[in-house]
């Protein structure tokens, strides 16, 4: 088992931030980023691609390195264990002081949302039931979830460090007692079908799983990539009443844009809630939490080990103090690239939450404007690919606030001008946020050609009448962009909002002509995209 070496907290902060994950997080030494095209240190970019990932503020980045410090002061006195058991306990303190969570509800922290689902189908299969786990919308999640839902390893390294065999079964994740039911929450053509349509088909799914002597895990996804919330609370209390407690809920707001209120539902209902600090809070990738309440809680305060395979991608210290199942199984190392990445993240929340809500609303509001008046000269236009704006209540906070967009890209295709396809728009995202300006001559492409800009990688959730996927990008808000932005009155804010989706409509003119120049080479870019954390 490998322990991540004592030594490790003497290296530079941006190089620990890069440790403790696995290959998503490798930093490439020619460009220094990572496979989000993000590096683990300040970049000064256009950036809306927090619901991909963001690179750290140079705010928090100092905020870390001060972090990082103390740390390596505190080591001469205590072990690292100590050291990082300690800081996870502070974590959580200061995670319930921001959520208002109560001392009942058990916080677990894993390096990325992937990995925290090994945890809730270890949950789960503490029940001593088989599990089907009950997926909705499986574009709208990252993709190794899908491996990691079915008890599998999703990458070729662990965040423990160990070299394992992408598709093999985690140890004690036996496949012939999980199984995986992918349910569709889009029409054929991308669109959101009805609540009517969605409980219809949880519903027969969750029955058939019963009659199978099967445990349901039903997942919900709260703001997914492209911002869905399926299915709602309305839903899921309707299942609740018809199956009781007879299923499980994970609550996947890995994407981070849930409010304290929309959490205490969940975790009422007996829901645990996975969150991210890497996506719209703008930590660099990975450090997540789940947050457990009591009903499943319990299941891992028993004598009964939990699957051993947890071993391999989370430490002792992660995990709630009343876990006993896990005690046997984790090891006692310190990962103290998580630590840092966390640290960072929970700056931003800490931030992000002293903030007055009439200054974060005013930020959104500027932005679903700007988004809502795409000029037609600009390359992409906005699709309606998510539901309602808010969710429904008395008086929502920022963070139940639209505040992730959908474009099409319009550009075509340079050799055929047919529209373009999937596959040209990963390319035209990588190149967005490559500096492309040797390629062009013009002192004014030049200067353009060279600005980073950062939006959401291209999911699938608009269909083609011949079935194939249109070329989507997203624009997100992030926490550390609204508080940066937070002092600007409406009219600065406009005038930024525009800016930066003109600059964003000129990089991808260019980058369309050095496709259409050079397709193999541009193309190229967009073969080593990453999985969603």
């Amino acid at each position: 088992m490998y322990t991540m070496p004592h030594c490790e907290l003497s290296l530079p902060t941006s190089t620990l931030m890069s440790q403790g994950g696995d290959d998503r997080i490798t930093i490439d030494e020619r460009s220094g980023l990572n496979a989000y095209g993000c590096a683990p240190s300040p970049m000064t970019s256009v950036m809306y691609s927090s619901s991909t990932a963001s690179a750290i503020s140079a705010d928090a980045y100092r905020h870390v390195q001060a972090y990082h410090f103390r740390l390596r002061q505190r080591l001469q006195q205590e072990t690292a264990h100590d050291i990082y058991a300690g800081e996870l306990e502070e974590a959580r303190s200061r995670i319930r002081a921001a959520y208002r969570l109560s001392r009942t509800t058990d916080i677990a922290f894993g390096p990325s949302g992937t990995d925290l689902e090994y945890l809730a189908l270890a949950l789960a299969l503490q029940s001593g039931q088989p599990v089907c786990n009950l997926v909705v919308e499986v574009e709208e999640v990252g993709s190794g979830c899908q491996f990691s839902q079915a008890g599998k390893y999703f990458a070729p390294r662990t965040a423990q460090g160990k070299a394992v065999a992408k598709g093999d079964p985690l140890p004690g994740f036996a496949p012939e007692r999980i199984s995986v039911r992918t349910l569709k929450m889009r029409s054929d053509t991308g669109p959101v079908q009805g609540c009517r349509a969605h409980g219809e088909a949880l519903s027969h799914a969750i029955a058939e799983a019963l009659e199978r002597g099967q445990r349901p895990l039903l997942h919900v996804i709260h703001r997914s990539k492209t911002g869905i919330i399926a299915p709602d609370l309305a839903e899921l209390d309707a299942l609740s009443g018809r199956f009781g407690g007879r299923i499980d809920v994970v609550v996947d707001a890995c994407q981070g844009r849930i409010s304290p209120d929309a959490i205490e539902g969940y975790l009422r209902r007996g829901a645990m809630v996975f969150i991210t600090g890497s996506k719209f809070f703008g930590g660099p990738p990975f450090s997540a939490f789940a947050l457990v309440p009591p009903r499943l809680s319990q299941r891992m305060n028993g004598d009964h080990a939990a699957p051993t395979g947890l071993a391999d991608f989370f430490a002792l210290a992660e995990m709630p103090g009343a876990w006993r199942a896990c005690r046997s199984i984790l090891p006692r190392s310190a990962n103290f690239g998580m630590l840092l990445r966390l640290e960072a993240a929970l700056f931003e929340i800490g931030r992000f939450f002293a903030l007055p809500d009439d200054r974060a609303e005013a930020v959104i509001k500027a932005f679903n404007a700007a988004i809502g008046k795409l000029g037609s000269d600009l390359p992409f236009q906005l699709v309606d690919a998510a539901t309602a704006d808010d969710l429904r209540g008395h008086d929502p906070s920022p963070l139940d606030r639209k505040m992730l967009h959908v474009v099409e890209l319009t550009l075509p295709d340079p050799h055929t001008g047919k529209p373009l396809d999937f596959d040209q728009a990963r390319a035209l995202y990588r190149l967005l946020y490559h500096d492309i300006s040797a390629h062009f001559a013009n002192p004014d492409d030049i200067l353009t050609a060279s600005e980073i800009c950062h939006l959401g990688q291209p999911v699938r959730c608009l269909w083609r009448a011949d079935g194939t996927a249109a070329p989507t990008l997203r624009f997100a808000l992030s926490a550390p962009l609204i508080a940066s932005l937070s002092g600007l009155d409406r009219e600065e804010l406009a005038l930024r909002f525009h800016s930066d989706i003109e600059r964003v409509g000129r990089k991808l003119r260019l980058a369309a002509t050095l496709l259409q120049n050079t397709p193999d080479a541009a193309m190229k870019q967009g073969e080593t995209l990453a999985p969603e954390a």
